[in-house]
């Protein structure tokens, strides 16, 4: 196994779905996901950023009601709020209204309810591997999705395709209880916030388990 490779970034460290995910395109991709730097997030990745965390209370939330994101006043008004996410007023009041749909979703609160954001170190397939699931309840597991449509005609293809289904097989793998039910709970990003959640059946983690295992496969031998 490497043991580092550009930028001093340790190929040693342990793996995340991401990088799974990525050598499932290539070895190519996959190298690079383990080695470069992680990209500043776009906007729609702060957003929901921002969704979560007013959801789960772990990292504040900040507002910026400057013009554009950049020259001293930004700077400043960045250094001193360093602690947090911080979006345009408008983004900011845009995750406030998506936060506060969810709270009140009857149907997905009760889904909500566990170990928020809880990074888990374990060991699988020879690897060492870590996973961050948003939600761990009193059984089941839930990870928390915004997208342009919870369409249920729509988003179990994109779902599928995006790799959610192996996604969320890692994490059931991480606490070592298969018996763990998987929901997907998805809110639009755009008024007035749909919200559809949906159970992962046991096909689609067993699929998504063999995903994992040919893509680690493919990590294991391009990094020897």
């Amino acid at each position: 196994m490497a043991r580092g490779c550009g930028d001093g970034i340790n190929m040693s460290d342990p793996v995340r779905f991401s990088h799974l995910k990525a050598y499932g395109r290539s070895a190519m991709h996959g190298r690079h996901a383990r080695t470069q730097p992680e990209r500043p997030p776009t906007d729609a990745m702060l957003l929901g950023s921002a969704v979560d965390a007013m959801l789960f209370g772990h990292k504040k939330v900040y507002g910026w009601e400057g013009k554009v994101r950049r020259g001293k006043e930004w700077d400043e008004y960045k250094l001193a709020h360093e602690d947090g996410i911080i979006l345009p007023q408008t983004a900011f009041y845009k995750a406030r209204n998506m936060a506060d749909a969810l709270k009140s979703c009857k149907v997905a609160e009760p889904l909500l309810q566990g170990i928020y954001q809880e990074t888990i170190l374990f060991r699988w397939n020879g690897m060492d591997c870590r996973a961050t699931p948003d939600v761990v309840g009193q059984g089941f597991l839930t990870e928390l999705k915004t997208s342009v449509s919870s369409d249920p005609n729509r988003f179990p293809w994109q779902s599928r395709s995006m790799g959610y289904h192996a996604q969320m097989r890692m994490q059931n793998l991480a606490i070592k209880d298969v018996a763990q039910d998987c929901f997907i709970v998805c809110i639009e990003s755009a008024e007035p916030y749909p919200i559809q959640v949906f159970r992962l059946t046991d096909g689609a983690l067993i699929e998504g388990e063999k995903c994992l295992v040919a893509w680690s496969e493919r990590l294991k031998i391009a990094e020897e």
